[in-house]
């Protein structure tokens, strides 16, 4: 890139980047091993368990609270409110679930290399 690039708001929110259940991930860009865009949940929406591969997760909340649950068991968890931002590592099984006023977020995942996400099953066992 040599100058620089703008992804409309329209783009971001009609997404063609992978899913999970629960949420729409925008795609603004992807190259040299980053990926970078918008992620939106709807009011009460909850995204099932996945995890990003060997990319890791940074995300800012600008608007709206969500539940971040992961560890063995899914016995962990964290509450990101607007304005915050979030490090979730590579390869960490979680699921993020919205309170009915609903969130969103600019994520980027920078760090890696294959697909971006990996739904599975459920959380990591107990161990």
């Amino acid at each position: 890139m040599t100058k620089p690039e703008t992804v409309t708001r329209q783009q971001l929110t009609d997404p063609t980047a992978e899913q999970s259940s629960g949420m729409q991930r925008g795609q603004a860009f992807a190259h040299d091993g980053v990926w970078c865009g918008y992620a939106e949940f709807p009011g009460g929406a909850n995204t099932g368990w996945h995890h990003h591969g060997d990319y890791a997760t940074y995300a800012h909340i600008t608007d709206g609270e969500m539940l971040i649950e992961f560890g063995p068991g899914g016995t962990e968890s964290v509450v990101a409110r607007s304005g915050d931002a979030v490090y979730i590592p590579g390869n960490l099984v979680h699921r993020e679930t919205v309170a009915p006023s609903g969130s969103a977020g600019f994520v980027v995942r920078t760090g890696g290399t294959g697909t971006t996400v990996h739904n599975v099953e459920g959380p990591d066992p107990v161990g």
